[in-house]
């Protein structure tokens, strides 16, 4: 008599829910670990445009673009952003980044006057993709923005 070594019906079906299970486990944990990935990739594509902007402002005596763009200071950011990467693109400064990792414009005020002097803050709205604001006096970002406050500006305090 030779007997049948196969796997029944219900062994297989414990088997499929049990990996299922541990992959849902795995999805669930790896969302928190893209979300960590796009703020540090986001974080470091404003330290490359801070960098860019600072030797734009070296070599120009100035920040891109001249003027003021702080319409895209408002709730959320805008398209007006572009006209600055425009800049530092074609001084051949840095590579093209108009979004941050969640797909929002990056916000920057070239001329911002604060109250301990001249700056400049940019930055992303994180991945709410709502405009929480800053101070610059000490330099903080409120909510889940991430950016940076250039330590300089076109105009000075009065």
């Amino acid at each position: 008599m030779r007997k049948n070594k196969a796997f029944t019906l219900i062994e297989l079906l414990v088997v499929i829910a049990i990996i299922g299970l541990l992959s849902s486990v795995v999805l669930v944990s790896m969302q928190g670990a893209r979300e960590k990935a796009k703020i540090a990739q986001t974080k470091e594509q404003v330290t490359q445009i801070a960098k860019a902007m600072e030797l734009y402002q070296f070599d120009r005596g100035e920040l891109p673009p001249i003027g003021d763009n702080c319409s895209a200071c408002s709730n959320p950011c805008s398209s007006s952003w572009v006209s600055a990467m425009d800049a530092l693109v074609a001084g051949h400064y840095m590579g093209r980044i108009d979004k941050d990792a969640w797909g929002n414009y990056f916000c920057y005020d070239d001329n911002d006057n604060i109250c301990c002097g001249t700056a400049s803050p940019l930055w992303s709205m994180g991945p709410d993709g709502k405009n929480s604001g800053w101070t610059a006096c000490p330099p903080k970002f409120y909510g889940d923005d991430i950016g940076i406050i250039l330590p300089y500006g076109d105009r000075l305090c009065p």
